[in-house]
C-alpha cells in the first residue's frame, strides 16, 4: 500500500527549527543522526557538504531522504522504495529535523563548553516560540563544523544528536535526485509545508 507522502513528510519535517545563522559552507562531514521522542529512537544518517546536506531515515514504512540544496533553493524529500519525491521551495528555513538556531529565537544565552561526539561545543539555551507559547531548547554547537551537533526540547523528552562523526569530503551524487524518480504533486501538502 503506497504510503502517505504528505504525512511521511510532516513526520520528518519536524515544528522545530533550532539555529546558528546558517551551517558553516564549507563544513564537510557525515555523521549518524539519532532522533528521539517520548522515548523512540529513530536512526539515520546525515551528510554535509559546503552547504548542501542529506539525511536519511528508516523507519517501519521504510526509507525517506531529505536532500536540501540553498544553491537551488529547494528541498527535495526522497522515497525510494516508490521512486518518487516531492519538491518545496527552500525559503528561510531549514527543514525542522537539520538543527539550526532559528533568526527569530525569542532568546540564546550561553551555558559554557562541553565535549559532545568528539568535539568541544559551545552550548546554549534557546527560547523559540513553539505551538504558540515559548519552547526551551538546549543546543550544542560545535566551532570546527559550524553547526550544532546535539539538541534537547520539551524537557529533554526530544532530542537529536550527531553521533560517530567524518569529516571529509561527500560524494556530489549524495546531494542530486536519482534518475527515473517520478515528483509528487505538491498541492497534497499542507500549506506548513510548502515552503521554508
Amino acid at each position: 500500500m503506497p504510503r502517505n507522502p504528505a504525512r511521511k513528510c510532516g513526520w520528518f519535517i519536524l515544528p522545530l527549527v533550532l539555529m546558528i545563522a546558517a551551517p558553516a559552507a564549507a563544513a564537510q562531514f557525515s555523521a549518524l543522526m539519532i532522533i528521539k521522542d517520548a522515548g523512540k529512537a529513530v536512526p539515520g544518517k546525515i551528510y554535509v557538504q559546503d552547504g548542501k546536506m542529506r539525511q536519511e531515515f528508516n523507519d517501519e514504512e521504510g526509507q525517506t531522504l531529505t536532500i536540501v540544496r540553498p544553491d537551488r533553493k529547494v528541498v527535495w524529500v526522497i522515497i525510494p522504495r516508490e521512486r518518487t519525491y516531492l519538491e518545496m521551495p527552500l525559503k528561510k528555513k531549514l527543514p525542522g529535523q537539520f538543527l539550526q538556531i532559528p533568526d527569530e529565537a525569542i532568546a540564546k544565552r550561553p551555558l559554557g563548553k562541553e565535549t559532545v561526539a568528539g568535539y568541544e561545543t559551545e552550548k546554549y539555551q534557546v527560547m523559540v516560540r513553539e505551538g504558540g507559547g515559548p519552547e526551551i531548547q538546549m543546543i550544542w554547537v560545535a566551532p570546527k563544523l559550524g553547526t550544532p551537533v546535539k539538541m534537547t526540547s520539551r524537557g529533554g523528552n526530544f532530542s537529536v544528536e550527531y553521533q560517530s562523526i567524518k569529516e571529509g569530503p561527500q560524494a556530489d551524487r549524495l546531494f542530486d535526485l536519482p534518475p527515473g524518480y517520478k515528483k509528487l504533486a505538491a498541492p497534497d501538502l499542507p500549506p506548513s509545508l510548502k515552503g521554508y
